[in-house]
């Protein structure tokens, strides 16, 4: 019993399940049959509801280049699929939609159709007219050419942007001023050939590319369509002047034009403008030196592997002179000897390095490589001597020191020292040379005034003199001689003189005493006797 319930239960289910699905319609039959017609392809649509049908169709093994059509077979029901490629099997397939989500396929006999071949007549030459590709060869098809069209160079077909039914060929440079042939091929039909000329016109200013040499005489290599008569003529421009090739120069900026001229030299293409600039790689060469005390010349060779040809002709060529040392720089500008050149630095010190540079220049301006040579001035007057000192060891004898001087301004020291009478004698009364400031002058006269001029030597020229004045002594030991003489002689004088007194005293004295005597004698009464003794007592 509950087996048999279960049953009932189940059909019972069944049965309330069935009752609330509600009916399902059976799909729409639709099918459709594809016919080939000139430049594609046309799509019937039999026993079919009206409505809205996708169409697909692609290239027989080639799902990447399929294509959907939507077609609208309420009002028609056919629908033509136009530029195909000719001679080409296609597969395709409809589909209806009927407007849920999903699309029923419709049914068909065949899903793979050929397309029927092209003839010359279906190809239309619209190169004079079309403006897709300038300087191409293009053609015009309702029929998809794009992969039927070939050359002998290999070029590729291009699609013009503006027209889907132009494809152009872009002829090879050397193929202009001749015959260009293109092939058309599709799937196994039999190719045809289409040739056309192609002239002059086709040659674009933007596929010339000249070549600048960089030399001068200015040249500009333009290589033309080898089967084309063409000549170039070229004008150059440069602030607002215009100037032939030949009559450039270096270093100057330029902007040239070329002008293509045909057999009748009728100016026919004009290129696009073409910066010229021509650097002369300039080369200072041969350069000599000479020097003087406070100058050094120069002189050079110029040179120049791309200008060699116009190098005596730049009239703007010059060049710059300058010698420097660690302590002044002056510099001097020569104008142009193009050959070569020469200068004179002046006012520089004697006896000194210097670097020498010649920078060469084009319109005041440096350019190309500079040279630079070293050279050392020659000697030139050195400067006096320094601390001159003068004394007198010795009665007759006058010593001189002196020190260096500040700038010698030459190889060699020489000292040279000479004695003049005092005053302003030129009497030249010794002089002398010691590499040391160091001299001696002796056997001089005692109490003499005598000038000491000295001076220094570098071996080419001699230094003003430094001048000093000086005395000599007396000779002490005459005077102290003299003096003893002297002395000795007053004090024998006194000695005689004293003894001449003396004896002069005593004489008187005697003579006195006498008269004295005399006048006692006579007048007067004689002493008692021995007086005389007591008073000498």
């Amino acid at each position: 019993m509950a087996g048999l319930c279960g049953v009932q239960v189940l059909l019972l289910w069944a049965g309330v399940t069935l009752a609330n699905t509600p009916p399902v319609s059976p799909p729409p039959l639709c099918s459709y049959t594809v016919t080939p017609i000139k430049f594609g392809l046309q799509i019937d649509i039999t026993s079919s509801p009206p409505g809205l049908y996708a169409i697909k169709i692609n290239e027989v093994g080639q799902q990447e280049t399929g294509k959907t059509f939507n077609a609208d077979f309420g009002q028609t029901s056919s629908h033509d699929i136009t530029h195909l490629k000719p001679c080409t099997e296609y597969e395709h397939y409809v589909m209806f939609n009927d407007g849920t989500d999903g699309q029923t396929p419709c049914s068909s006999t065949e899903h793979k159709t050929r397309t029927f071949s092209m003839s010359q007549s279906d190809i239309k030459d619209v190169s004079n007219s079309s403006p897709c590709v300038p300087g191409s060869v293009c053609y015009w098809s309702k029929w998809d050419i794009s992969s039927s069209m070939s050359t002998s160079d290999h070029i590729t077909a291009q699609s013009c942007t503006s027209d889907s039914k132009i494809f152009c060929i872009k002829p090879a440079f050397n193929d202009i001023c001749s015959d260009l042939t293109t092939t058309f091929t599709s799937g196994n039909c039999s190719p045809f050939r289409l040739t056309r000329n192609i002239p002059v016109g086709f040659l674009i200013p933007s596929d010339i590319r000249p070549t600048v040499q960089s030399k001068l005489p200015a040249e500009i290599d333009t290589t033309l369509p080898s089967q084309c008569h063409l000549t170039t003529d070229y004008t150059c421009h440069e602030n607002g002047q215009i100037k032939e090739l030949s009559e450039l120069e270096p270093f100057t900026d330029y902007s040239c034009i070329g002008h293509i001229k045909d057999m009748n030299d009728d100016t026919i293409i004009t290129t696009t403008d073409i910066p010229v600039r021509i650097n002369c790689d300039l080369q200072i060469s041969k350069k000599e030196t000479s020097a003087t005390e406070t100058s050094i010349h120069l002189s050079w060779t110029t040179t120049s592997t791309n200008c060699r040809d116009v190098l005596p002709t730049l009239s703007n060529l010059s060049y710059d002179c300058s010698c420097s040392s660690a302590h002044n720089k002056p510099k001097l500008s020569v104008f142009k000897d193009p050959p070569g050149g020469s200068c004179e630095i002046k006012g520089l010190e004697p006896w000194t390095d210097y670097t020498c540079t010649v920078q060469p220049k084009y319109n005041n301006k440096p350019e190309g490589t500079s040279a630079e040579v070293k050279q050392k001035t020659a000697p030139g007057k050195p400067d006096e001597v320094t601390s001159l000192s003068l004394s007198t060891p010795e009665n007759k004898e006058i010593k001189v020191t002196c020190g260096r001087p500040i700038n010698l301004r030459g190889r060699d020291m020489t000292f040279r020292a000479r004695l003049y009478a005092g005053g302003d004698s030129q009497e030249l009364l010794k002089e002398e040379e010691e590499n040391k400031c160091e001299f001696e002058f002796k056997d001089l006269s005692y109490l003499t005034t005598y000038r000491v001029e000295v001076t220094v030597f570098n071996g080419q020229h001699e230094s003003d003199p430094v001048i000093e004045h000086v005395d000599t002594k007396y000779n002490d030991k005459v005077v102290i001689g003299v003096l003893v003489f002297f002395i000795i002689l007053i004090i024998t004088a006194v000695v005689v003189c004293r003894i001449y007194v003396l004896k002069r005293r005593k004489s008187r004295n005697d003579v006195n005493e006498d008269m004295m005597l005399e006048s006692t004698a006579i007048y007067v009464n004689a002493p008692p006797p021995g007086w005389r003794r007591q008073e000498a007592h």
